[in-house]
């Protein structure tokens, strides 16, 4: 597909059913205080939130999938985090987590699971759309895993670390906009460093490195902090990557990663 307008009617479409697959998740989400708590495990009942949110990330996957399949997957999958960022922005901060008495392992583990959801969903829309343009399969004919797994991939993937730095370098309050932005910053400067380490490699696996490598920081955090959450989140000493919510990260990543490949892409390539 190539007329820009079709491409732009078609994006806005997944956008907006992505956005209507995503509105009916927030009620599954509401916690103790009434609204949308920052997690699943925050929720009234932590078990249907998170079907809630596994049934509408699928949805949205296949929605990825329909608009991979006429423009790229890179696309597809800008369409999906802005599904995941719309509900992102109905949930709670690290503020709602602190006093409401969470604890950082069970976001850390979220966080963790979250990357695992993002690289099935991206593996599923780069299996429905193809390989990028730009970036050949490594062997047409063989096994799909091995476009997901392999030496440079993984190689590529430590590119996650930048979205850490990122985190910690630019998250200083506790504001949802500004957890989400730093997000999508991490996720593109991580795309667009994996491009220059590794620029033959399908990005599947690259989707979820910033998710993955900011949930095991978080991990980190949760092991070794001495003091209450709440108290450390008053004294602001919360590292960056601990301020930002697991589907913080996973909107984040879902949106950053496609722009960060739209910009390092050579010029003279088409879509």
């Amino acid at each position: 597909m190539q007329h820009p307008v079709v491409r732009y009617a078609v994006l806005a479409l997944g956008i907006g059913l992505c956005i209507a697959v995503m509105m009916p998740v927030v009620p599954f989400l509401a916690s103790a205080r009434g609204a949308a708590g920052p997690t699943a495990s925050d929720a009234i009942h932590p078990v249907q939130a998170a079907l809630a949110m596994a049934v509408g990330a699928a949805a949205c996957t296949a929605v990825a999938c329909a608009v991979g399949r006429l423009i790229n997957a890179a696309v597809g999958l800008f369409v999906l985090g802005c599904g995941v960022a719309v509900l992102a922005g109905r949930c709670g901060t690290i503020l709602d987590a602190a006093f409401d008495g969470d604890r950082l392992l069970p976001m850390a583990v979220e966080t963790i699971a979250w990357g695992g959801a993002v690289l099935v969903m991206s593996a599923a829309v780069f299996r429905a759309s193809g390989p990028l343009l730009d970036l050949p399969a490594r062997d047409p004919k063989g096994p799909f895993v091995a476009e997901v797994f392999n030496v440079d991939a993984l190689r590529g993937a430590l590119a996650g670390l930048v979205a850490v730095a990122i985190a910690w370098f630019l998250l200083r309050t506790d504001m949802k906009g500004q957890a989400l932005g730093t997000a999508v910053v991490a996720g593109a400067l991580t795309a667009i460093v994996a491009r220059r380490m590794q620029p033959g490699v399908q990005p599947i696996l690259l989707m979820a490195a910033p998710v993955l490598a900011i949930g095991l920081a978080q991990l980190l955090t949760a092991l070794t902090l001495t003091v209450p959450v709440d108290a450390a989140v008053t004294a602001g000493a919360l590292p960056g990557w601990s301020r930002a919510m697991p589907i913080d990260v996973a909107a984040g990543a879902l949106i950053g990663v496609p722009v960060g490949l739209g910009w390092s892409k050579p010029s003279h390539q088409g879509e």
